[in-house]
């Protein structure tokens, strides 16, 4: 990428993107809605590679599907030390069919590590638009941490956070807050109370859900899944540290499975945990 301003070079390279980072992307302004989750490895030499799985709008009208892609390519740090740089890569489906991912990125958190300056946090905005949902996507990725490993005890206390709603306009959307407790050991209950749509225009009213027997799965890579009675989610854990060779999640983003059934939205949030 080639800038036609002065930047302030801070010593970003190839190097300062090393590591597992998770990755979230977000679609705006298209026809419909659609939400990703995923993970990105780069190796600090240009190559990077990673898999996701997107929430997409289905063939009928009110539907979703989950599509999962393997992504594979090169990354390149600006040679001005900025920070801001690209990436080029071949997303491959599970169906087998493929299509290319350009973004230009920015580094915009960093910690230094020994005499490098290592990402922590990079903003990666998608070249092209969707061709599904017609939005432009914006990624976040958030570094992992070194060392550990995820689990079912991962999780652990009580989370929080808010429930948004996205998609359609007043009166069908929705917004909410709620609580979720895990056990560590892959169940959880949770409280959640949601500003729905009234009878009226103009009315609103607030609903509370109850979930007094959950399940949750955690993979290898961070990434996962909440099943409750209401519904199912997919999530990736955002940011964590290690703990007794564990990583403990501080904060994760999920993504409904499908719609929320009285507004059709698609609901997303990031939860934080409340004592960390």
């Amino acid at each position: 990428m080639t800038s036609m301003l002065p930047t302030v070079s801070e010593q970003f390279t190839n190097a300062s993107l090393a590591g597992t980072y998770a990755l979230v992307g977000m679609g705006r302004g298209g026809q419909t809605q659609t939400a990703s989750i995923g993970i990105l490895s780069f190796d600090g030499n240009g190559n990077v590679s990673g898999s996701g799985i997107r929430n997409s709008p289905g063939t009928a009208f009110g539907t979703t599907v989950l599509e999962k892609a393997s992504f594979k390519g090169t990354y390149k740090v600006d040679e001005d030390g900025s920070g801001y740089g690209s990436t080029n890569m071949i997303s491959t489906m599970s169906d087998g069919s493929s299509g290319e991912i350009q973004t230009i990125f920015l580094i915009t958190k960093a910690e230094v590590v020994g005499s490098v300056k290592i990402a922590q946090e990079v903003s990666l905005m998608q070249e092209t638009l969707d061709p599904v949902s017609g939005s432009l996507i914006m990624y976040s990725a958030t570094r992992h941490p070194d060392g550990g490993r995820f689990s079912l005890a991962s999780f652990k206390g009580t989370y929080g956070g808010p429930g948004i709603g996205r998609g359609n306009q007043v009166p069908a959307t929705a917004i909410g807050v709620g609580a979720v407790n895990f056990d560590g050991n892959g169940g959880f209950t949770a409280v959640d109370i949601q500003n729905l749509p009234a009878n009226l225009f103009n009315e609103r009213r607030s609903v509370t859900f109850d979930t007094p027997q959950g399940r949750y799965i955690v993979n290898e890579d961070g990434t996962g899944t909440i099943i409750g009675q209401n519904g199912q989610a997919v999530l990736v854990i955002t940011k964590a540290k290690v703990v007794d060779g564990v990583k403990v999640c501080l904060e994760y983003f999920f993504v409904t499975n499908d719609l929320l059934p009285p507004t059709g939205n698609l609901v997303t949030t990031f939860v934080t945990k409340r004592l960390p």
